[in-house]
């Protein structure tokens, strides 16, 4: 249900443009795997980022896993096969906040991502340290602006 209604929102949003024409064609969704995620990056800033290069996926890697010592090595990337796009939340207050993305698709030569910030239930106890959740999508070698639309607050169960 969650995903009809994602979908709906992106028709809807890519129909809002003021001044553009028509969308020449419907959304479509883009495959991806979740190559990696968790709540500790060096990324304090939510957005969404396509990597589609192994200079620019170092880089990435680097500030990403900044925070840790030693760093770890990055996961290997057959970047003429895919691309990755990095979903971050930026920073968060405590412990247990998660990012699940719920859709990838193409609009109007745009990539859309639409994920959901789940908070840590209210009974829970949560550490009190600054988090960065973060998913890391493989999808197929694509290029194109991303866009990020972020649901925040919703409840973990």
């Amino acid at each position: 249900m969650k995903c009809a209604w994602t979908l709906s929102l992106l028709i809807a949003l890519s129909a809002c443009e003021s001044s553009a024409p028509a969308p020449s064609s419907e959304p479509q969704s883009i495959a991806y795997e979740v190559l990696a995620e968790g709540s500790l990056s060096g990324e304090h800033t939510a957005g969404a980022t396509l990597i589609t290069g192994q200079d620019a996926w170092r880089e990435f890697w680097q500030r990403h896993t900044s925070w840790r010592e030693p760093p770890e090595a990055e996961p290997v990337v057959d970047f003429d096969k895919h691309s990755v796009l990095a979903v971050c939340a930026g920073d968060e207050p405590s412990s247990g906040w998660r990012l699940e993305t719920r859709l990838v698709a193409r609009i109007d030569g745009r990539i859309v991502v639409s994920a959901e910030l789940h908070a840590p239930a209210e009974d829970t106890l949560s550490a009190q340290m600054l988090t960065q959740p973060y998913q890391l999508l493989l999808v197929p070698r694509t290029s194109g602006t991303v866009e990020l639309i972020l649901d925040k607050g919703a409840s973990t169960p």
